[in-house]
Formats: structure tokens, sequence, C-alpha cells
């Protein structure tokens, strides 16, 4: 977002963080601007209205309470309330920033425990596993079928194996906007990774890393960048060995599959 949306997103934001602060609301909080997405997505005009600069910013947030009320709790309303208020260069805008509202909603709760590692973890083994299942992926990014249902279908695959703050954002990455599931997951992940004030850094290698060797890696990397990092770990047999890494827009790659793939250049010219 740019211009008036980016402000207004900011003050969006501003408010959920005063909203969620101890994180003890944060899932529930979050998980009624999601509701309230959902109602903004499949209400147009509504979305329209409440993003209309010819209205009174008092009056939006009038009507908000009136349709939402009685609907979500104190904390959610204020938030929404806030949006309301803003200007925005397209009603698109507003809902997108009460989304990522929500989903830092829900983050405050894993900030609070100390438990924003395990999120992010969480989500990207999942995302892992939807992406090697063609069928899953299909069935969970299908527009067509009903948004309760995929989700439904996420607590049942996550409901025994994540903590509460996973499966909400899990569930929301089916009615994500505009993206695809896989997407809007590592999006979220990401999201906890940032929050916890670290680098992400994508590794792929020929085999699983134990805890030990990835805070190896994270702290080796940690000196080099300066900031804390998180490992993400995809395992690949076809590297055959050696270790691929993605930071910062950097890509460190000492696999054998890249060095063979080197050395049959060099010969062949």
């Amino acid at each position: 977002m740019r211009g008036v949306s980016a402000t207004s997103r900011a003050q969006v934001l501003d408010t959920v963080g005063g909203a969620t602060a101890d994180g003890a609301q944060g899932v529930a909080v979050g998980t009624e601007l999601f509701a309230v997405v959902g109602a903004l997505d499949s209400n147009p005009v509504l979305r329209r209205v409440l993003s209309d600069p010819a209205t009174e910013a008092d009056a939006k947030a009038g009507l908000v309470g009136t349709l939402f009320g009685d609907k979500i709790g104190a904390g959610a309303l204020d938030v929404v309330g806030a949006a309301a208020r803003g200007r925005w260069s397209a009603g698109r805008d507003l809902a997108d920033a009460l989304e990522q509202a929500g989903v830092q909603a829900v983050l405050s709760a894993a900030d609070s425990a100390g438990s924003l590692a395990t999120v992010a973890d969480t989500l990207f083994a999942f995302t892992r596993v939807v992406t090697g299942n063609p069928e899953l992926r299909q069935t969970l990014s299908d527009r067509s079928a009903s948004v309760e249902g995929r989700q439904e279908l996420v607590s049942r695959l996550l409901g025994d194996h994540a903590d509460e703050v996973s499966l909400a954002l899990a569930r929301q990455a089916v009615a994500s906007r505009g993206r695809s599931y896989e997407t809007a997951i590592v999006d979220y992940a990401q999201d906890a990774i940032v929050r916890e004030g670290r680098l992400q850094a994508r590794v792929v290698a020929a085999y699983a890393l134990d805890d030990d060797e990835k805070q190896r890696l994270a702290g080796a990397l940690a000196r080099k960048y300066g900031r804390d990092v998180h490992v993400d770990v995809t395992v690949d047999p076809d590297v055959i060995g050696g270790i691929s890494v993605e930071i910062a827009g950097e890509r460190i790659d000492s696999t054998v599959s890249t060095r063979l793939a080197d050395a049959r250049r060099a010969l062949a010219g």
C-alpha cells in the first residue's frame, strides 16, 4: 500500500497492537477480524461505503458499531472502527489492512508465550505437506469450494499437531485474499519471523538437519548478517550433499549437485 492507504494501515496496526498488547485475547480478536474481512469480501457495497472518502469518518465508524457491535468484542470493534475512520485509495486496501491486523492479533498470543518460532516452524512444515500433495493443494486453494469446508479440513489435518495460533493462521490461509493457500501460509510464517525480529534462511539439504545442526547454522548466519536467524529446512535428496541457503536476498549454494553441474559445464567449455 502507498499514500493515504499506507498511513491508514499503520493506524489500524497501531490500534490492534494496543488491543492485544498482552496477547491474552489475541486469537479471539484476530479470528473476529478475519470474520469481518470475510463479510466485507462478500459485500462489495459495504466495503465501498466504509472506504468512501466522501462519507464522514464518524458516520462510518457508527455504521461499524451498528453492524458489528453485537457480533465481535470491543477490541476487534475498535480496530474495525479505526479502519472505517481511515482514508483508503481503494476498498480492497481497507480489507487487506484488517486481514493484516488479524494476523498480528493472532501472533500476539504467540509473542506473549514466546512461541513465535514454533508457529513459524509449524506453518512452514504444513506448507511442505501441502506442496507435496497436489490433490490437497488443489482442494485447499479451490475457490469454488466453501471456505468453511476447507477450514474444517485444515482442522482435521492439523488439530492434534498444532498450537492454537498456528491452527488459526492455517485456517485463515484458506480464505486469504488473492493468494494461493501455500503462498498465504508462508506469508504468515514470515510475519511470525519478522515479529520476532529475525531473518529467514531457506535451506535446502539432502537430509533433515537435527536441532543441533540447525542451531549451529543459525548461529553462523547470525554472525554473518548481524541478526538472529530462523532456519527453515527443505529436504531434497537430489542435491546429493551439502546445502544451499537463501537469506536476505542472497543465495549461498554449496550442494554437491551444483558443484557437479559446474564441473560438467567447465568440461564442456
